[in-house]
């Protein structure tokens, strides 16, 4: 087979000792072209004990032939999915719930998902994103698609009787119902491919007993905003554009709240300005979705941020990100913020409790180096200048390239009179960002920290020369 198909490349045919298949993404089926034919055809064993694949072969050839009377395939998005029955399948990967753990057992528990993803995709043509973070390379987002994760595998790993015992859960992603809970394997003790055959032969029983009907709680915004924080600059304008598509297409009006939260996020990064918005349009967009409406968290939390951040309603803002924690604290993503509101009037008790809370909510969020950049804020407010640069080099660690990380870093290392480390993270700042306006960001940051700290801060950057 390798060698009929070389002409197609050298990675479409994936082959081990237990599986020969063809690699879904290097290939493409252009059905106007496979009209009257027959699917698999010449393939037909007359074996004892073939019954099985002899009935779906009939089913598979019965199927293909409807596909041939449809005039054309079509790409499905949030816009009009209720044109179709059942949605595809796909499964996301999450970060591991833990306490504690170092980075040798994180690495035993994410190499037990990488043997599963491994094991799906050499025997299903599942799709499978990647949203562990910053120590996994993510596989490319489904931007033009417009689909996320149907469902949702996270690990549970600790440490119990000398052993590191790690189960697995899957999740519907739009419900959240636990679907089904692996048997706990120890993954110090045990060969991480023979817990993925296991756990994959069991995990794909559960799912092929799933249907995703087309009514499912679309997950694109999820999608988009992983996106948005990968910092990279050709995925954000790719997401950007394709909001745009999506509103034109007749996506609902509350997807305004993806593109204001593409516009403040690229005003905090130093990519542009972002232009201006009535708070009445903010509540018009919120007033829209149903409350049955399971993203309806998520859109209160993204319009919470926006305004606070474009247009310092912070009253506003708290009401959002209020109501965002009540209905659902997972998708409350900008909860952290509820504690910048909170610092800002001078409240450093409420703001930590705030913080807090946040912390232990998003624990396993793949976004919660933004919420080590608040941590890192508050403890600088408090007048912690170390314990601020432990969680700004945390945030770093987690996301090298994040410029609010890079900016508390070097503004804690001025503050410390480390005069040499502040200027080299002004530097990293001005490589990734030649045109960041610095002078602009430190009157920013000083309208929302406490006079004392504002003071020290442009002085502590006068000095070394930062601005």
């Amino acid at each position: 087979m390798k060698k009929d198909l070389a002409a197609l490349g050298g990675n479409v045919v994936k082959a081990d000792r237990n599986v020969v298949s063809l690699s879904p993404s290097h290939i493409s089926l252009d059905r106007s072209k496979t009209s009257g034919a027959t699917y698999l055809e010449g393939l037909d064993l007359q074996l004892l004990d073939c019954e099985g694949f002899e009935d779906w072969l009939r089913e598979k050839r019965s199927e293909n032939e409807l596909l041939d009377e449809q005039s054309q395939s079509k790409i499905y998005t949030s816009a009009h999915l209720s044109s179709s029955s059942l949605r595809p399948m796909a499964l996301g990967f999450l970060p591991t719930i833990h306490a504690g753990l170092n980075s040798a057992e994180l690495v035993r528990t994410n190499s037990v998902l990488d043997s599963i993803a491994r094991s799906v995709s050499q025997t299903t043509e599942l799709d499978i994103h990647d949203m562990r973070g910053f120590d996994v390379e993510s596989v490319h987002l489904p931007i033009e698609t417009g689909t996320g994760p149907t469902h949702l595998l996270q690990p549970l790993s600790e440490h119990r009787d000398g052993r590191l015992q790690v189960s697995l859960r899957l999740r519907e992603a739009g419900s959240q119902r636990i679907v089904w809970v692996s048997e706990p394997v120890d993954a110090f003790h045990t060969s991480s491919e023979d817990q993925a055959a296991v756990a994959t032969e069991t995990l794909l029983e559960h799912l092929a007993t799933c249907r995703v009907s087309s009514d499912a709680p679309d997950l694109f915004p999820w999608t988009a905003i992983t996106a948005l924080f990968s910092l990279n600059d050709e995925l954000i304008r790719r997401t950007e554009e394709q909001i745009e598509r999506m509103i034109e297409a007749g996506a609902p009006k509350v997807f305004e709240c993806l593109r204001l939260f593409a516009q403040v996020f690229k005003e905090n990064e130093g990519v542009e300005m972002a232009p201006c918005i009535t708070p009445e349009t903010l509540c018009e967009l919120i007033s829209e979705v149903p409350n049955a409406n399971p993203m309806l968290p998520l859109w209160q939390s993204l319009a919470g941020y926006s305004a606070h951040m474009l247009l310092g309603e912070n009253d506003l803002a708290e009401q959002f990100l209020e109501g965002s924690y009540a209905r659902a604290p997972t998708l409350a993503l900008n909860l952290d913020h509820l504690a910048v509101l909170r610092m800002m009037r001078g409240d450093l008790n409420g703001a930590e409790a705030a913080f807090q809370r946040c912390q232990k909510v998003g624990a396993s969020s793949p976004w919660r180096y933004t919420y080590d950049v608040t941590g890192s804020m508050l403890a600088m407010a408090r007048g912690d200048y170390r314990t601020s640069l432990m969680f700004a080099n945390r945030a770093l660690m987690r996301k090298p390239r994040f410029i609010g990380a890079l900016r508390y870093a070097m503004a804690g290392f001025a503050l410390i009179e480390n005069q040499k480390d502040a200027l080299r993270m002004h530097s990293r700042i001005r490589s990734l960002r030649p045109d960041y306006d610095m002078g602009g960001w430190t009157e920013s940051m000083s309208r929302r920290t406490p006079r004392n700290l504002s003071t020290a801060l442009v002085a502590s950057f006068q000095r070394s020369g930062i601005v």
